[in-house]
Order: structure tokens, then sequence, then C-alpha cells
């Protein structure tokens, strides 16, 4: 079925075959072992925020098919995030097929690979993916910018059809192997923090991570000077509020939404209240209700620009009124907003080590990664994260940030803070990630880990 945007279409796909599979830095997600094209495939899903790699991570996923042998003719990749495909009509979808057949007639019978790049735009694309699925030789892969798209909250005509993956700006270790510092790091599943560096490769990994705290994972932000990533990073977020939050909800005040969005990364890695913001935007003329602001606070987070942690709970539904912290989806993106962005070194390394946990999340339950308070009165408090899902019995991890612990008034309250809550948790160990230190403390409940950043987050 051909669309009105049929030239668009047929142009697109002879641009991809023409210029070829780019060349890719390869990130360390996994999709599993490629599958053979056939039906009922499952359906490979990548979701995160925009430009953190998606696309090339699907180019990279394209060259371990063609050094398995497939041909290039094999393969069909479309990218939706096409504004002259706006307003988008469900025949857009069909099109893409049919011409990619018309193109490679063979592969309607020995198989394909489909590719399609940010696709959750397009009006029933779930049924049509149902449809792919049913009907088509084929092992599709599929990119979107929306949390909607993670397997657990997918349609309901697509659920159990797919495999969702997330995929955030580049971790620490892949920094390191971006930028060549030379270190050889841990395979994935060992732990750093039980390996032994040489002072060389310390020094290089101390460098690494002030680095990476300035200029985050958003590898095309990697070789701007500062004033231009951070004019670049703020182009990312606000075209993500425009296209992903705006035109998706019909939002009716753009300004405000983006000005909101500007206040939330700013207080990356700290408590955000409501009421004060809406007291602060009143006191500028900027009329938003705070059931406005935590609505975009959702969509912020469905979008995957930031996060929230609330405090730990056993209870099945969120506490609407529990107070929650926000947290960047990279260290960058906390700077490219905050008004003193060299001086919040102790913002940028919690948005880090958070950044880390979402990467890896003990739990597909939301409050998964939480924060807790121990003690009362004025010796109450704040355990940054605690790790594990109670309702399913994982055992509790708790990981305490601080730059430093020189300051043996700072050392007491946070070894205080955790000794606290290992007992309140059962937890026999407890971290305190901290910018260069190491050390190890025992409690009357277990050890306190003291580990630098740099190997943390390896």
């Amino acid at each position: 079925m051909r669309s009105r945007y049929h030239a668009i279409v047929v142009e697109k796909l002879a641009e991809f075959y023409e210029l070829e599979v780019p060349a890719v830095f390869e990130r360390d997600l996994s999709l599993g072992a490629v599958q053979e094209p056939r039906r009922s495939n499952l359906v490979n899903v990548i979701v995160g925020v925009r430009r953190c790699g998606k696309t090339y991570r699907l180019y990279q996923e394209m060259h371990r098919i063609l050094r398995m042998g497939y041909d290039l003719a094999s393969i069909l990749y479309f990218n939706f995030d096409d504004e002259r495909l706006k307003p988008y009509e469900t025949t857009v979808l069909d099109d893409v097929v049919e011409s990619f057949y018309a193109r490679n007639p063979q592969a309607k019978t020995t198989g394909a690979f489909f590719f399609f790049d940010e696709i959750q735009e397009v009006p029933d694309w779930g049924a049509f993916m149902r449809r792919m699925v049913d009907t088509q030789p084929a092992t599709i892969y599929v990119t979107g910018s929306s949390s909607k798209m993670l397997s657990l909250q997918l349609a309901s005509e697509f659920r159990g059809r797919a495999l969702s993956r997330e995929l955030f700006p580049m971790s620490f270790a892949e920094y390191v192997r971006y930028h060549d510092y030379g270190v050889a790091l841990p395979d994935s599943g060992t732990d750093a923090r039980t390996l032994a560096f040489t002072e060389s490769d310390r020094a290089k990994l101390r460098n690494a991570l002030g680095s990476y705290l300035r200029q985050g994972g958003f590898i095309p932000a990697q070789s701007l000077d500062s004033s231009d990533a951070t004019q670049l990073l703020q182009e990312y977020a606000n075209r993500t509020v425009n296209y992903d939050i705006i035109e998706r909800y019909a939002v009716p005040n753009p300004r405000a939404a983006a000005v909101f969005l500007a206040r939330c990364m700013a207080s990356s890695a700290r408590e955000l209240s409501m009421s004060k913001a809406h007291n602060e935007f009143k006191s500028r003329g900027i009329s938003m209700s705070r059931e406005t602001m935590a609505q975009l606070l959702s969509y912020y987070e469905e979008s995957y620009l930031l996060f929230t942690v609330k405090n730990t709970t056993v209870a099945l539904a969120d506490n609407a009124r529990s107070p929650a912290k926000v947290y960047a989806a990279d260290p960058a993106l906390f700077s490219a907003f905050s008004p003193a962005p060299s001086t919040d070194e102790g913002q940028k390394l919690e948005t880090t080590v958070f950044d880390k946990l979402r990467r890896n999340p003990p739990s597909a339950r939301s409050g998964a990664i939480a924060r807790a308070f121990v003690g009362d009165g004025p010796s109450r408090q704040e355990i940054d994260f605690v790790i594990g899902d109670a309702l399913a019995f994982e055992p509790v991890q708790l990981v305490q940030v601080s730059t430093s612990l020189e300051d043996p008034r700072t050392r007491k309250r946070e070894l205080s803070a955790l000794e606290k809550a290992m007992e309140r948790f059962n937890a026999e160990q407890s971290w305190i990630v901290t910018l260069d230190e190491e050390d190890s403390y025992e409690t009357a409940h277990g050890v306190v880990n003291i580990v630098p950043a740099w190997k943390w987050l390896l």
C-alpha cells in the first residue's frame, strides 16, 4: 500500500544502501544471539533518551549480521524520526515494507532483518508489528524514546512478542574505551572492586573520572568544547520536550514546560520540592499548578531525560505525596542546566552513581532503587540509595555517595548512617562511593566498603 510519503520512503531506502552501514563505536549493551529470520521471532526493542546512541547500536547489530555472512540486501533499515513524514499515517509502515520487497524481492522468501528506528510516533505501530511477527520471515529490531516501549508496558496486542532493553549514554567503562585511556578493563561480569590496578592505571582512571563527570556519555558532545557541548545537550533536551512531550500530550504552555525541565535538571541529586518550584515560578509570572508539574515530571521520566527516586517502601502502589529526588540521565545533562556546573562536583558524582545503578536495576518494579532515612529528630540521616525489591525478598544493597571523607565529621556521619541502615535492612555490606578514597570499616552489623568512584563505576 503506497502512502502519500512513498517518494520519501523510496529515497530513504536508496540512501541507506548507497551509503552502506556506518562504522560504529561498539557499545556494551547486548541484544543476545542473532535470531535466524523466521515467523514468530521475538522483536528486539531498544529504548532510551534521544541521541544516546540507539541508531548506532542498530548499526552495530547490522555489522554483526553482515559478519555472519548475510547480504546487505537482506537488511531493511528505516528511521521514522523525519519531519517530512509528519503527520504520521499508519499507511507509511506498509509502504516501507512493500518498497523494501520491491527492491529486494528475494528477501520475501529467504528472510530479512527489519530495523525500525524511532517508530513509536506512528499510529498503530504495535498492531503493525504484531502482523509482521505473525506473517513475515524476519528478525525485527525496533527503537524508541519512551519507557512505554518497555516489555511490561507495551500495548496489549504486542505484549509477549518483544524483549525490551534500555540504552543510556556511555557508561564510565565505555567512556574509558572511547577515549582510549590505555587501561585494560575487566571483562563484563567481573567486579572491578576486587581487582588490583597499577599506579599508572589508577592515575589514568582518576583523570578519566574527572573528565567523565564534566563531559558525560553523549558521544556527539565528546569532541566539542564545554560551551558548544552545553548548547548541544540543551538542544537535545529541549527537542525531546518539543517532540516527545509537547506534541504527544498537547501541553498547553510549552515555555513553562521548558523552564520546568531546566529547573528539574539543575536539581539533579537533590530533592525536588513542587511547592518551592510552584512559588518560584509564580514569583516569575509563570502560571503552573503543582498537578501540572507532577504530570510534566512523569513525562520527562517517560522520555528518559531524568529519573525520580522516592523513599523506600514495601507498598505495591507509589505514595504520590512521597518527596522524591531527581537525577539527570547523564552528568553532563545536569551540567548543561546547572547555574554553577564547575562547582557542583558532589551532584555530578551522585548523579553518575545513580546512572550506574539505573543501568543495572535489580528489579523491574518501580522503586527498586530508593532512598531511606535512619534515626529520628536531629540525628535523622539520609541513605542515598537502597537497592533491592522488598516485595521480591531481594537482598538489599546500601550505597552512600560522598566526594571525600577527609573531614572526620563527614566520615563519622556517613559511617553512622550506614551502620544504622545495615541493622535496619539486615545488610552485611554497604558502600560509600568517593572520588578517590579506598578503605573498609568493620561495624557490629557488617562491613562498610569505601570505594573510589573510578573503580566502583567499572
